[in-house]
């Protein structure tokens, strides 16, 4: 990557419920605690690489709204235990990151999950050369749509039409996405709920043969040097 441009990786964590069954796991708790803890090496290990926007997706909005009431209480744990993690981790500020949340979580989890994640918003709100953007409650399908309605809810808008669907969408902030990475689909490899589709027109996809808990900070490393030497041609 040219290092005066952005380089942006998303990734899609699959396969914690599979692997929790291979793994003996009955419950919830211990599967996501060490799925944060593999994060945190993930994070390190993006910015180390060059990484300039890091997009990861917590939940979708279907994980919240159709799961069972023990699987949203302890994802609502995980979250509201585990952000602060992310905003006094040392690359933090080693890398002047700052956090972003995006998707509906503020109608979804409970007060002092919000609270908390306001507080890491907040604590980096001031950091401006990289961007950790978290997607909680998040579903591109869902983006799309609140864009189209917004649009259509404001007729004086004077944005150019290839510009306006960008503009009000929830993620139209960030630029466009380099690669995709999803774990645990390397047999299926798709993409689900249209995944930050209005960012991805020109992305590259990786499916590494692994489910989530085992990607680590290495994994990623090794993805960002094969996708540093691949050939991007881009239609051309």
């Amino acid at each position: 990557m040219n290092s005066d441009s952005p380089f942006h990786i998303a990734i899609i964590p699959d396969g914690n419920r599979r692997w929790a069954k291979q793994h003996g796991l009955k419950g919830y708790k211990e599967l996501y605690d060490r799925g944060v803890e593999g994060l945190l090496g993930i994070t390190q290990a993006a910015f180390d690489g060059g990484v300039t926007h890091l997009s990861l997706w917590g939940s979708s909005h279907a994980n919240l709204a159709d799961r069972s009431s023990d699987f949203f209480s302890n994802i609502d744990r995980v979250f509201r235990d585990n952000i602060h993690r992310f905003a006094e981790h040392p690359v933090i500020e080693q890398y002047d990151v700052r956090i972003n949340i995006i998707g509906e979580w503020r109608d979804s989890l409970t007060p002092k999950t919000i609270e908390a994640m306001e507080k890491a918003i907040a604590q980096t709100a001031h950091r401006k050369t990289r961007e950790l953007t978290l997607l909680i409650d998040y579903s591109g399908n869902r983006e799309r749509t609140a864009a189209v309605h917004s649009i259509l809810t404001d007729t004086d808008s004077d944005i150019a039409t290839e510009q306006l669907l960008r503009s009000r969408s929830w993620t139209g902030h960030l630029p466009d996405l380099d690669l995709i990475v999803r774990t645990g689909s390397w047999t299926d490899p798709h993409n689900s709920a249209g995944f930050m589709s209005l960012l991805a027109d020109e992305t590259q996809f990786s499916f590494p043969e692994l489910l989530w808990p085992d990607f680590t900070g290495e994994t990623l490393a090794n993805i960002i040097m094969e996708f540093n030497s691949r050939e991007r041609r881009r239609g051309k």
